[in-house]
């Protein structure tokens, strides 16, 4: 079970999830090699084997970054486990993608300033820490 992120270029118009439009069809993140570069520039130590489903693991936290097999790459998901120092590097992934991103625990957009907070409370239901 993971902590999940969800990349995308959603309407910059949008101030909660539910104000993205039914019919919103978002552009491209990019191509899977510019998509891989964003995520090597930020996390270099990411393994690029499999170029759908790239793989993190350092001392304080893994990532699962799942690209899909469509190129251009329209999402990416980002399966998170471990520590609050992950927060920042996502979201310099988030701003270099030139992106937003939904946070799957509260369900609405990605918020740096509450995204740690966020991360605690599943780690509290999941159980790897206590409250």
């Amino acid at each position: 079970m993971s902590w999940d992120v969800f990349i995308q270029h959603l309407p910059s118009s949008a101030l909660t999830v539910d104000d993205i439009p039914d019919d919103f069809m978002p552009l491209p993140l990019g191509s899977r090699e510019e998509v891989i570069r964003a995520i090597v520039n930020v996390f270099p130590e990411s393994d690029t084997s499999d170029p759908t489903w790239l793989t993190l693991v350092t001392p304080h936290y893994s990532i699962d970054f799942g690209l899909g097999a469509e190129d251009p790459v329209m999402s990416l998901s980002l399966h998170v486990g471990g520590d609050e120092s992950v927060v920042a590097p996502i979201t310099e992934l988030i701003n270099l993608l030139g992106a937003r991103a939904i946070d799957s625990w509260t369900g609405q957009f990605f918020d740096p300033e509450t995204a740690t907070e966020s991360l605690h409370r599943w780690k509290v239901y999941v159980g790897e820490e206590h409250q």
